[in-house]
């Protein structure tokens, strides 16, 4: 990744130049301290080699070897200020647990350390990284609480915590990164409640809380409030209520909600029929009922490629008595490749408009229902 010098740099660079025109004898200090700043930056990564344990591959064998940094494996530097920007040494099977010292980088703005074994706990430290955008420690095996430093991380575009045993709830302040557009927190042990500050991130795009143990209702304000929200994903939890998408809610921009393997009640809401864009509707497995969707609903979601709404309490139209007016509702869909309905225990025949369904169905889920076979 090119990085981009900073305001703060070129103003440096500038006065540099400026005394250097001049002859006078600032630019020695200026670069005995710029030295001095890539010493500590050395010293950062050297502590932070010193908290691995495990090193199969050999990757940091080369660190220390040589007196600039930049040439070190995994690491990048901004070429002006040649200090470090970026850290990425995912999955080299490392483990060890993460050194504090990682906050001394105080330079960095991509830190990527997934796929890998580290244990322990998120150091607080890394809350002082001041520039960081990016930051990835997913698929290792960090466990303990997430520290609520991190949402001093006010310039962080990404947040990926997924694949750990993370515990406890999720850190209330996530929510003052303004800027966060990815947060991935997935396949943990997080517990309670989504916390309200988390609807206060108008800019994120991305937003994955499956397989946890969160509880509770989903709050309205994720709907009403993120309206760049692109993927919605709380799957495997203990999540109730009902799905609150409100009329006045507007989703424009939403491809995926994954909401599967909860204990959702209540129907899908009508106001479900303004995200166009829905590519996946997975709402298998919760408490789901009322009547299957028909007029209105699908209409417009032209590039729906997924829906399962298996293992819920859902009814046919008419009395729970004809499936039709579901099944021509799809028929617009003409990207649907995968549709389940299975164990809603929804009679009647399976009407002939079945065969009007997208050409490219795959996968048509009916079982644990009792229709009649195909006429």
């Amino acid at each position: 990744m090119a990085a981009t010098p900073t305001t703060k740099v070129l103003v440096s660079t500038f006065l540099s130049f400026f005394f250097f025109l001049f002859h006078g004898a600032s630019p020695a200090p200026v670069a005995s301290v710029r030295g001095l700043s890539e010493e500590g930056d050395s010293s950062a990564l050297l502590a932070f080699k010193s908290a691995v344990s495990d090193d199969p591959k050999g990757v940091l064998a080369g660190w220390g070897g040589s007196p600039d940094a930049c040439n070190w494996t995994g690491v990048a530097c901004d070429p002006v200020t040649r200090r470090v920007v970026q850290l990425v040494l995912r999955e080299q099977k490392l483990s060890g647990e993460l050194s504090s010292a990682l906050g001394n980088l105080s330079h960095l703005r991509v830190l990527n350390l997934s796929g890998n074994l580290f244990a322990g706990s998120v150091p607080p430290e890394l809350g002082s990284l001041s520039r960081l955008k990016f930051l990835d420690v997913s698929s290792n095996t960090l466990a303990g609480t997430v520290p609520p430093e991190l949402g001093n991380l006010s310039r962080l575009s990404s947040l990926d915590l997924s694949g750990n045993a993370f515990a406890g709830p999720v850190p209330r302040a996530l929510g003052k990164l303004s800027r966060l557009k990815q947060l991935s927190l997935a396949d943990n042990q997080f517990q309670g409640s989504i916390p309200l500050e988390l609807t206060r991130v108008r800019s994120l795009e991305y937003l994955n809380l499956g397989a946890n143990n969160l509880s509770g209702p989903i709050p309205a304000a994720i709907f009403c409030n993120l309206s760049a929200l692109q993927y919605i994903d709380m799957s495997s939890n203990n999540l109730d209520g009902e799905i609150p998408i409100r009329p006045d809610c507007l989703l424009p921009n939403l491809t995926f909600l994954v909401l599967w393997s909860n204990n959702l009640v209540g129907g899908i809401p009508p106001a479900l029929a303004n995200s166009t864009k829905l590519r996946w509707l997975l709402l298998e497995s919760n408490f789901l009922g009322g009547e299957l969707p028909s007029d209105g609903m699908f209409g417009g979601m032209r590039n729906l490629e997924l829906l399962y709404l298996s293992f819920n309490y859902f009814r046919s139209p008419r009395n729970n008595t004809d499936l039709q007016p579901f099944f021509a509702s799809l028929t617009n869909c003409t990207g649907l490749r995968e549709l389940g309905v299975a164990g809603n225990d929804l009679p009647g025949t399976i009407p002939p408009v079945v065969g009007r369904l997208s050409p490219g169905l795959r996968q048509l889920h009916l079982e644990f229902n009792s229709p009649q076979p195909l006429p």
